[in-house]
């Protein structure tokens, strides 16, 4: 191809005007396969996007054995900060998830105890038309309606 051709790609972005003489950098192409990656994810069918991802990851590749030694080493430091960087900026997200669901258990562990708070009764059967009903709690008679002690008749 001649330099004086614009390059267009599949979706109608240009790549490279004509005349641009620009040599892309590695986190240019590094973004370029990111995107063409989730391109082809979202249309595993269309055959131009995984052309396009084999040129730029075979591009990408080229420069990396292109690269000096103690290039490859900075480069391979900087991932591995950004690495660690991720990884603990995603287990203060994880804790805090944590944190706001061990909360919300407690308040509704705190709600089911409020709501069971319950007086233990036990019922006894009913005689005649009194209602004999005594709590767990007192061993002291209960009076009925008219007054008397329970159990003990007028």
């Amino acid at each position: 191809m001649k330099n004086e051709t614009n390059i267009y790609d599949i979706d109608g972005n240009i790549i490279r005007k004509a005349g641009d003489n620009h040599k892309f950098t590695i986190e240019e192409i590094e973004k370029l396969v990111d995107d063409l990656t989730e391109k082809v994810r979202q249309n595993p069918e269309n055959q131009v996007y995984k052309v396009y991802l084999n040129n730029a990851q075979a591009y990408l590749y080229n420069m990396y054995n292109h690269m000096s030694t103690e290039e490859l080493k900075k480069r391979l430091s900087i991932l591995q900060e950004s690495i660690n960087d991720a990884q603990t900026e995603e287990s203060k997200t994880e804790k805090e998830k944590l944190d706001a669901v061990a909360e919300a258990m407690e308040q509704l562990k705190a709600e089911y105890d409020n709501e069971n708070e319950y007086t233990d009764f036990e019922e006894v059967k009913n005689e005649g038309n009194k209602e004999n009903i005594h709590t767990l709690h007192s061993g002291e008679p209960e009076t009925d309606s008219q007054g008397s002690p329970e159990g003990v008749q007028e």
